[in-house]
């Protein structure tokens, strides 16, 4: 494959996901906008929902086992398409065009696209020689591309962890909650999903996003007392604490 840093069997999912970028912030900062939002709740939540019990009863799945997962698939999707969209212009570059030809019509204001043989033999009525061997060509060309530079790969890559990540959102928004950090992962899979450049300016986005960001100042802030409080623990007992 193209890129070794993505591979089609997703590493075992852990309760930290890296990439959601070590351990959440020991203070959190004054200002929480666009910006920092996504990035900073998906901190915070792979910390504090590390510190869950492992143990549980039986029956359905809670939100602080699916997030970590839902959010593995997530974070390697936006990889995928990262590595897809750079393989589109290699791809570009070395077969010089796309695999398609078009098709000028009279009466059209335009071209047609034509991206298959297939297509081309439909128009039954028409010279199509020309476009044929030139679409064979374009093909030929894209196809020995696609087989150095591995770009239909990631692309199915990137479709098939959407997919996943997608079934795991799903779930995750009907599953059973019982704190406070499982609302905000809950909250933070619906933005992500359906907002994720936090732009959306109708009702409810604004209020949600603020909502999100009222539940990572409660979320973040327990997690720094936490902390602290198995600090002084620590110390009274005289262990010692790693940083």
């Amino acid at each position: 494959m193209a890129d070794s840093e993505i591979s089609r069997t997703l590493p075992a999912i852990t309760r930290r996901i890296k990439g959601a970028d070590d351990d959440a912030p020991k203070n959190l900062p004054n200002g929480i906008d666009r910006r920092n939002l996504l990035p900073l709740a998906a901190r915070v939540l792979s910390a504090r929902i590390a510190d869950f019990d492992r143990r549980r009863e039986s029956g359905p799945t809670p939100v602080r086992e699916l997030w970590p997962r839902w959010y593995a698939y997530h974070h390697h999707c936006l990889r995928a398409a990262l590595l897809r969209k750079r393989l589109a212009s290699d791809m570009l570059a070395a077969a010089g065009a796309l695999p398609i030809s078009e098709l000028e019509m009279a009466g059209d204001d335009g071209a047609v696209p034509i991206r298959s043989l297939a297509a081309l033999h439909r128009i039954a009525q028409l010279d199509v020689g020309f476009q044929q061997a030139e679409l064979r060509e374009r093909q030929k060309r894209w196809k020995e591309a696609d087989q150095r530079l591995g770009y239909s790969a990631i692309a199915a890559l990137e479709q098939e962890l959407a997919e996943q990540a997608g079934v795991l959102g799903r779930v995750m928004l009907i599953a059973p909650v019982s704190s406070v950090i499982e609302i905000t992962a809950k909250l933070h899979c619906l933005i992500v999903t359906h907002d994720p450049r936090l732009k959306l300016e109708d009702a409810p986005w604004p209020e949600l996003r603020r909502v999100l960001t009222d539940l990572i100042r409660i979320t973040g802030t327990q997690s720094s007392r936490v902390s602290a409080k198995t600090a002084e623990d620590a110390v009274e007992n005289d262990h010692d604490v790693s940083p």
